[in-house]
């Protein structure tokens, strides 16, 4: 057998080797802790008729594919997380294999392959793939559409194939989630670019690219058709879950994403600040490359930004989850250039020992992926147990959705500080249950303080999720009387 070929069917073996095992991390404690976002999926679209599910857009928590997609698999299955969650899974999983499809095509088969393991065995990518949400789908999507816009731009003998694959791609992850319009934004852009330089030499070039943005804008408009209008008053309208709170603030952003990088790359806060010199590298090696390839991997990441900052838009570090492959093909490509740069002729042989030294320490974060998103039912568990049948159990803002709609409690909910104090007078304890401790103070400042003064923290639950941890409170015992 000829080298190449040789090495071109080993190299097949390791990836379906990656691909089974990222399966398999990706069902393991599948359906652990739901999350709020998940629940209102799960209650508000997955368990309506495909029917309504297609033509309903009155929240901005509707990721239209996904809902379909989670529809399905809870019909087969039966209502339950790991159902819920299992299209997630498959997409991540699948976004694995597109990973490599497209760094293949810019870094070789061995740099691919080494991205390809990093990202079976990242906690974010994990984390993603058991998330309910259109995510790990947007991943995937991002890396076809972009792979090929690619072949478009560079590529004579890139049929009509290609063109259908960038629409129907493309389609479908503003469909998954409707900021992925900012993805055919960016390659417009770039296209306009590209053209304006090659104006007098390839008058042309741009042509089956351009048919295919349009072929993107066609299928999205004829997806979205059902629910159009509502989805445009949503989406310009007041979201009922908004309110003015740190999540707007770039600062927070860039805090909150620098402490989840933090929380599942190995070493920590020193692993964020290495990574971010290799991916410095890797940046310049990509402007080598050439200004388009820079354009096509950063430009939907700051558009993403640019629009959610002038819509006043929550900035959640998952909003760019999409760009995770981007992300690694440049880290893995910075290690090669800094290892080259460092040890000259066994630059590559270095490179390659850090990064599989790098995915091995990567596997030993993954298992903190498989905890609870939010654990809404131990914090239940608990207070059932720790109640008399005479105190009062108490939900507050997000904590009101997933125990009076999703669990069908018959707990109070608190929506001012009268109600609250009413509710106290009526019983002789009080427990109160929170979560997402920034916004609440903001949007029952009352409560906040109230619980500072006269509760005590009776336990908390622990998420995954940023400031997701679920608080139980109890009401201090009334002062003696003298």
């Amino acid at each position: 057998m000829p080298a190449d070929a040789s090495r071109a069917r080993g190299t097949a073996w390791a990836l379906v080797t990656l691909l089974l095992l990222g399966l398999g991390l990706r069902l393991y404690h599948l359906g652990t802790g739901l999350w709020f976002d998940e629940i209102e999926t799960l209650v508000e679209y997955v368990r309506s008729p495909l029917a309504r599910i297609i033509g309903d857009y009155h929240s901005t928590n509707q990721h239209p594919l996904y809902s379909v997609l989670a529809h399905l698999s809870v019909g087969v299955l039966g209502e339950s997380g790991a159902a819920l969650r299992l299209p997630a899974a498959l997409l991540g999983t699948a976004s694995l294999w597109a990973y490599y499809r497209f760094a293949a095509e810019l870094s070789g088969r061995s740099e691919a392959l080494l991205g390809a393991a990093l990202l079976t065995v990242s906690y974010h990518h994990v984390w993603f793939s058991q998330n309910a949400r259109g995510y790990s789908g947007l991943l995937l999507l991002t890396l076809l559409a972009t792979l090929a816009f690619l072949r478009l731009l560079r590529e004579d003998r890139a049929g009509w194939g290609t063109v259908a694959v960038y629409g129907l791609s493309s389609a479908l992850a503003v469909y998954i989630h409707p900021t992925a319009v900012l993805l055919s934004v960016s390659h417009a852009l770039i296209l306009a670019g590209v053209c304006w330089g090659a104006r007098r030499t390839a008058p042309r070039l741009g042509v089956r690219p351009a048919i295919g943005i349009l072929l993107a804008a066609g299928l999205t408009l004829l997806l979205y058709a059902p629910a159009l209008t509502q989805m445009l008053t949503t989406l310009t309208g007041r979201n009922p879950h908004a309110a003015q709170t740190a999540w707007q603030s770039p600062l927070w952003f860039l805090l909150e994403s620098a402490r989840g990088l933090a929380a599942g790359l190995p070493g920590g806060w020193l692993g964020v600040g290495a990574g971010g010199l290799v991916m410095l590298a890797g940046l310049r090696a990509l402007w080598r490359q050439g200004p388009v390839l820079c354009a096509l991997f950063l430009l939907p990441g700051l558009l993403t930004a640019i629009t959610l900052l002038a819509v006043r838009q929550n900035l959640w570090p998952r909003f760019f989850f999409f760009s995770a492959g981007f992300a690694v093909l440049i880290a893995i490509r910075g290690g090669f250039v800094l290892s080259g740069l460092l040890f000259r002729q066994r630059g590559p042989a270095v490179a390659t020992g850090g990064a599989i030294l790098a995915i091995l320490a990567s596997a030993f974060t993954v298992p903190r992926a498989w905890r609870p998103k939010q654990d809404f039912l131990g914090a239940e568990r608990f207070v059932d147990q720790a109640r008399a049948p005479e105190d009062a159990v108490v939900t507050v803002d997000l904590t009101e959705y997933p125990y009076l709609r999703w669990r069908q409690r018959d707990w109070a909910a608190a929506r001012s500080l009268p109600g609250l104090l009413a509710l106290e007078q009526q019983h002789p304890r009080t427990w109160l249950l929170y979560t997402f401790p920034v916004r609440l103070a903001v949007v029952q400042p009352g409560i906040w303080r109230r619980l500072a003064a006269e509760y005590d923290t009776a336990a908390v639950f622990p998420g995954t999720v940023g400031g997701g941890a679920v608080v139980v409170m109890v009401s201090k015992p009334a002062p003696p009387a003298r």
